[in-house]
């Protein structure tokens, strides 16, 4: 049977860098955009959260995408 996959929910998350635990380990605060448009690229998704960065105190780490989709089968 087919399984197909129906996107439901896309996040943006910013990582940055909030200092080191008790093992030196770097720490990290997230910053969760949710209500991104399905339609938006990975290339736009970079884009946006790098101009966000610049505007945060904390050191930027990184970004995700995150998308969850809805499977059903046919």
């Amino acid at each position: 049977m087919a399984v197909t996959g129906r996107t439901t929910e896309v996040q943006m998350v910013l990582l940055f860098q909030d200092g080191v635990d008790a093992k030196g380990n770097v720490k990290l605060a997230k910053k969760i955009y949710k209500n991104v448009a399905p339609s938006v690229s990975g290339d736009d998704i970079h884009e946006i959260a790098n101009a966000l960065a610049g505007l945060q105190t904390l050191p930027f780490a990184g970004v995700q995408q995150v998308v969850v989709s809805e499977l059903t089968e046919e």
